[in-house]
């Protein structure tokens, strides 16, 4: 029995030492010599065929494979925290190459393509429930991405000003400029979350307080339009690169679906989209509403080779600057369709159609 069980430990050890020598060369050799690396296989395939042969000195094959996989990648770099920081290098390129070629993570940041896709929304929560308290609260966001947020006067004060930039109001209470987001207060101050505008300000009085669920988390295919064209209907991730329009970012990504395609000449009539006169049905209900350069039923913009015509879901006044606006999209600006909703856990979760 006792000869059994050394047979069995010997051959386990054995097994781990040839893993040794297959993980000694993908960490290392890139940097040692091709000479080490050539006797460290001659060593191996010496210690496979001593095994065959019932070598009677397996042991000495052993101990010599043994220190060749230590001169190639010494034990104190593979022991604790050096070994972790390469395997998680390793890990975040794989990461990394996936992403460039392959997938890629995208935020839906408005409620352009609504109801399809959500960005940000808010409700109205004027006061946090037991689910908000430090231990509930992150597992709620890392299910729901529900979180409850609010917005206090940092100091005692008259409420000097009120102005806004491109995102947010802005609040001047005793000399201190206060930041409430438009998902939370509206640009017209309408939003349920603000609260009613005062004279003066106590430290820690609300200004604002919602409930807010952050937007769509998508899956972006990056292959996709390598291999096959764009079509109608796809709700597609394009770069602003090449948009002439004033209030566009540049060099930054908008996602909205392909109602246009090359060549055709679009139309909004009767809410809907006509493409060359023809009548283009979708599966989302919101209907579409004049605006820009397609502001009444005459109004047509034509597409030249490779440009397609990009609109969100949600047409309504100041909800989507879309392609009535910008205009066509270059096919060379795509990033790719949206196929997947990953997160939050919500009713978009999962294929996107």
């Amino acid at each position: 029995m006792k000869i059994l069980l050394k047979n069995r430990k010997k051959k386990k050890e054995i097994k781990e030492l040839l893993k040794a020598v297959k993980h000694a060369k993908n960490m290392r050799e890139d940097i040692v010599s091709s000479e080490l690396l050539n006797k460290l296989e001659i060593s191996k395939n010496e210690l496979i065929s001593a095994i065959k042969s019932k070598d009677e000195n397996l042991s000495g094959k052993v101990k010599d494979l043994e220190k060749l996989v230590d001169d190639v990648y010494p034990f104190k770099n593979r022991r604790g925290t050096r070994e972790h920081i390469e395997v998680l290098i390793i890990s975040v390129a794989a990461a990394m190459a996936i992403r460039a070629f392959f997938i890629e993570p995208f935020k839906i940041p408005t409620g352009s393509m609504q109801p399809t896709l959500n960005g940000i929304t808010v409700e109205s929560q004027s006061e946090p429930t037991w689910l908000d308290n430090p231990i509930t609260k992150f597992p709620k966001w890392l299910i729901t991405g529900e979180s409850y947020k609010e917005i206090t006067a940092q100091t005692d004060g008259i409420l000097l000003s009120t102005n806004q930039n491109r995102d947010s109001l802005i609040l001047n209470i005793g000399g201190i400029n206060h930041y409430i987001p438009f998902y939370m207060c509206g640009r017209d101050s309408s939003s349920i979350c603000l609260r009613p505008l005062k004279k003066y300000y106590k430290k820690g009085d609300i200004i604002a307080s919602g409930k807010i669920i952050t937007g769509d988390q998508i899956i972006v295919n990056k292959m996709k339009y390598n291999f096959s064209k764009p079509k109608r209907g796809d709700i597609s991730v394009f770069d602003t690169r090449s948009i002439r329009y004033n209030g566009v970012r540049k060099n930054t990504f908008y996602i909205k679906r392909m109602v246009g395609m090359p060549n055709e000449e679009i139309q909004i009539k009767s809410n809907k989209i006509f493409a060359d006169g023809k009548s283009i049905e979708f599966n989302h209900q919101m209907p579409y509403q004049h605006d820009g350069k397609l502001f009444n039923e005459e109004q047509i913009i034509s597409l030249g080779n490779d440009e397609y015509l990009m609109l969100g879901d949600n047409t309504k006044k100041s909800m989507s600057l879309d392609g009535r606006f910008f205009g066509s999209v270059p096919r060379k600006d795509f990033r790719g369709p949206a196929v997947f909703v990953y997160w939050p856990f919500r009713e978009h979760w999962g294929i996107i159609n």
